[in-house]
């Protein structure tokens, strides 16, 4: 039983998933069995199926996962961690894939980027920042009623459209909820904003 758990926090350690729920499991357990404790029938199936994650045929799916890692994958990924970064859900993951000054870091397993990408929530968020903005940089909105009665028909000018720079102002999976950063005219501080809230400014004739 020692040598089963020593095996597999060996291969964890070589793949850096010590931050793990997994890794402080496998930990807990080695040290329950080296003073001389036996495991309870709930231990011993978390310890088979961390195993099973990391035995060699998990690790060669694991290896072709990384090869077919491409920039939109990246993207989209970048994309929902930083989304759930925000809400605070999939703490874990995130946490993981993000350094102290939460930069992304690492390629996820591919359960990890099934679980925080292939959701109707990161769907939404995903589709909100790689869609055209509707308003260019340097041209002119006004505020819609759903933006609050301060805010009603008040004109902006845009000044920043969301890109990778800036995802941390992605709140919302609703459509149209990309983020857009604006200057009231008549203030001196830009906010955020989303396109939802925005229409065209009208002509003047």
């Amino acid at each position: 039983m020692l040598q089963r758990i020593n095996n597999t926090l060996g291969r964890m350690e070589v793949l850096n998933e010590i931050k793990s729920w997994d890794f402080g499991f496998m930990e807990s357990i080695q040290e329950q069995v080296t003073n001389g404790r036996t495991l309870s029938g709930s231990q011993e199936r978390h310890l088979h199926q961390i195993e099973g994650r990391f035995s060699d045929e998990a690790l060669a799916a694991r290896g072709t996962w990384e090869r077919s890692w491409t920039d939109e994958k990246e993207q989209k990924f970048t994309i929902a961690v930083n989304y759930y970064r925000i809400t605070g859900y999939y703490e874990g993951i995130v946490n993981r894939h993000l350094d102290g000054e939460g930069k992304r870091i690492g390629i996820p397993l591919e359960k990890d980027y099934n679980k925080l990408v292939n959701n109707k929530y990161a769907q939404g968020v995903i589709a909100n920042v790689i869609s055209e903005p509707k308003f260019p940089v340097g041209s002119t909105a006004v505020f819609r009623a759903s933006a609050g009665y301060q805010r009603k028909n008040v004109p902006v000018i845009i000044l920043k459209n969301c890109d990778k720079d800036n995802l941390l102002y992605v709140r919302s999976h609703a459509k149209g909820a990309k983020p857009v950063q604006v200057l009231m005219v008549g203030s001196a501080e830009p906010i955020w904003t989303e396109e939802r809230y925005l229409k065209r400014a009208k002509k003047r004739k």
